[in-house]
């Protein structure tokens, strides 16, 4: 015998807008959710204690707050819209993201890339991992480029379909990472 409880909450996306010169625009993105104990969806799946959310994603979030704190401060307008979004529920399925691609703000046609930010905090050896490094030709060069700059060896992903956010723009067939 198993008894279910559903619990149905309203969730939304929280976005910041940086306007740029051009209608393009790059969104940058986060979310803000996790599966809070152990159990299905989580590295603990036979636990039901508390399973904190500290690189997946509040490393993610803080970072999409850093990097919103220092292009609204530079004093510089950027040549695109920035848009700087926390998504709900990407543990539940990418319901946020998927919820924005479906009712998108801003065109579709006019979003350029999308930078996703999973699991930041989580770096050893300056190995990187990147998802969607095949999705537009001009990932690789820049890459390559910023790896050898700050020393970071690559494990690039090319295609863009992975377990968070960002699948939900490559579906849409916008280049991601």
């Amino acid at each position: 015998e198993v008894t279910v409880v559903k619990q149905v909450a309203k969730v939304k996306n929280v976005i910041g807008v940086l306007e740029g010169e051009t209608e393009e625009t790059i969104i940058i993105g986060a979310h803000y959710d996790h599966v809070g104990r152990g159990g299905m969806n989580s590295l603990a799946p036979g636990s039901k204690e508390i399973h904190n959310g500290a690189d997946d994603n509040a490393s993610g979030t803080v970072g999409l707050l850093e990097l919103a704190r220092r292009f609204g401060q530079s004093g510089v307008k950027p040549k695109r819209r920035l848009v700087f979004m926390a998504f709900t529920g990407e543990e539940e399925g990418l319901i946020g993201s998927a919820h924005y691609v479906a009712h998108p703000i801003w065109p579709l046609d006019q979003t350029v890339a999308m930078l996703n930010m999973d699991m930041i905090g989580r770096l050893n050896e300056d190995k990187l991992t990147i998802f969607g490094t095949g999705t537009a030709a001009f990932w690789q060069p820049l890459l390559d480029d910023l790896a050898k700059k700050y020393g970071f060896t690559l494990n690039k992903i090319a295609v863009g379909m992975g377990p968070s956010d960002q699948t939900s723009f490559y579906m849409k067939n916008i280049p991601v990472l």
